[in-house]
C-alpha cells in the first residue's frame, strides 16, 4: 500500500489530476486484466499500464502481477492512499485522485508487491508474526516496491517520459535523495547498487515509518482489545512467528536477473537504522501485551523490548492502549472501493448472463476484505 502523508493529501486535493484524452481504441500492451474498471474508466488504466509497460522494470512487474491472477482497478475516490494491492483477493487499485505521472510509479509498486505475494508465499502472514518480524517484512516490501518503482521511472526518463520519476522525487525526497546519491557513486548508471541504495532511502522516512506502525501494529492491537473486552480472540493477530533478515533479503530483493540485495550482508535489516520504532509504538506494543495476558493468559511477545526507538514524527491520533477508540477513523482507509468493485463485477457478470458479449466473463464477487488486513 502507497500512503498519502498529510501533505501529500493536501497536494492532491489541491491540485487534482488533470482531465485528460485518451485513446478509446487503444490496447493493452501487457495482458492484464482490468475488469474492476468502469468502462468510463478504461481507457485511463490501459494509458497508464501501456507507459509503464514501456520500461523493462515495469514490464516484469505487470507479468508477474497478471500471471498471478490480479484484477486492475481504480480505488474509491474517498481513500487515503495512492494505490493498495490486495493480497487476500488478488486485486490492485489506483487512486482517482493522483495524476497519471504519480500513479506510472504507484502502479509499478503495487504490481510489485503481488510479486512479492508469490515469493513470500512461505513467509507467514503479517497477522502471525511477532513485532519485530512485522517491522522487518513489511517496511522491507514498501522499501522494495519504491525502489523498484524509481528503477521503471528512471528507464521512462531515458525513453523520454519525464513525469513520473519527477513527480516521484516530489513526493519522495528522502528516496529520492538516496537514489540521487547511488546513481552518482555508481557514475550515472543505473545497476543494482543504485536500486539496493534507494531502498535503503526509504527508510529515511520517520514520518511513513510511523504511519504503517499504526496501520500495521497499533490499529490492529486496539481491534484485538476490542474482542478480548467480547471474550475472543477471533481474527486477532497472534504475534508468535517469526521471520529473520536472511529470509527477507532473499525473497524480496528477486528479480527475473537475480537479487538487487545480493551484495549486502542481510543482517543489515537489523541495524538501527531499519528495525527501530518509535518510542509510542513501543510503549503501546508493550502495554498491549500486558492487556492481552491480563485478558486471555497468553504470553507477551517479548521481541518488542530489544528494539531500538527512535522520537515519534508526530503525536499518535489513536488513544492509549486500552482506552476507547472513540471517533478515530482507519489509518488506513479504502473509502467505498469494496463496494463500488463488487458493483462493477456483479454488472458485467450480469451483460454476460444475456449473452451481449462474444467473449464470455464470469468475475467472482468480491468478498469483504477480512479484518486481520490482508493488504500491502
Amino acid at each position: 500500500m502507497e500512503l498519502m502523508n498529510s501533505a501529500a493529501l493536501k497536494n492532491v486535493f489541491e491540485t487534482p489530476a488533470v482531465k485528460q484524452k485518451y485513446d478509446p481504441n487503444a490496447k493493452l500492451a501487457v495482458d492484464v486484466d482490468i475488469s474492476l474498471c468502469t468502462e468510463e474508466e478504461r481507457p485511463r488504466m490501459i494509458s497508464i499500464v501501456n507507459r509503464l509497460a514501456k520500461s523493462e522494470a515495469g514490464k516484469e512487474t505487470l507479468e508477474i502481477a497478471a500471471k498471478a491472477g490480479y484484477k486492475f482497478g481504480f480505488l474509491d475516490a474517498a481513500t487515503n492512499c495512492f494505490g493498495c494491492c490486495f493480497g487476500g483477493m488478488n486485486c490492485i487499485g489506483l487512486g482517482p485522485m493522483a495524476s497519471d505521472d504519480k500513479l506510472v510509479s504507484t502502479l509499478c509498486h503495487e504490481s510489485r508487491h503481488a510479486g512479492q505475494g508469490v515469493r513470500m508465499e512461505n513467509i507467514p502472514d503479517r497477522d502471525q508474526l511477532n513485532v519485530a518480524s512485522i517491522i522487518r517484512a513489511s517496511r522491507a516490501k514498501e522499501a522494495d516496491a519504491q525502489a523498484y518503482a524509481v528503477k521503471a521511472c528512471k528507464e521512462l526518463e531515458m525513453q523520454g517520459d519525464t513525469g513520473p520519476l519527477a513527480t516521484f522525487a516530489k513526493f519522495y525526497p528522502p528516496i529520492y535523495a538516496a537514489y540521487e546519491k547511488a546513481l552518482a557513486e555508481q557514475n550515472g548508471v543505473m545497476n543494482d547498487q543504485v536500486v539496493a541504495g534507494t531502498f535503503k532511502g526509504w527508510y529515511d522516512q520517520t514520518g511513513t515509518k510511523q504511519n504503517y506502525e499504526e496501520g500495521y501494529i497499533i490499529d490492529p492491537m486496539h481491534d484485538a482489545i476490542e474482542q478480548f473486552n467480547k471474550g475472543t480472540t477471533e481474527d486477532t493477530y497472534t504475534f508468535e512467528k517469526s521471520v529473520t533478515s536472511e529470509e527477507v533479503v532473499e525473497k524480496i530483493g528477486w528479480t527475473k536477473n537475480g537479487n538487487y540485495l545480493a551484495d549486502e550482508d542481510p543482517k543489515f535489516l537489523d541495524g538501527e537504522r531499519f528495525i527501530s520504532i518509535g518510542e509510542r509504538t513501543k510503549k503501546d506494543a508493550q502495554d498491549f501485551f500486558a492487556i492481552r495476558k491480563e485478558k486471555t493468559g497468553i504470553e507477551v511477545d517479548a521481541s518488542v523490548d530489544a528494539m531500538p526507538t527512535h522520537v515519534d514524527a508526530f503525536a499518535r491520533r489513536l488513544p492509549e492502549m486500552g482506552k476507547p477508540r472513540g471517533d478515530v477513523g482507519e489509518t488506513m482507509s479504502m473509502g467505498g472501493t469494496i463496494d463500488k468493485w463488487n458493483k462493477i463485477l456483479a454488472a458485467k457478470e450480469e451483460y454476460n448472463k444475456k449473452g451481449e458479449q462474444k467473449k464470455e466473463a464470469k468475475p467472482a464477487i468480491l468478498a469483504k476484505i477480512a479484518q486481520k488486513g490482508r493488504y500491502f
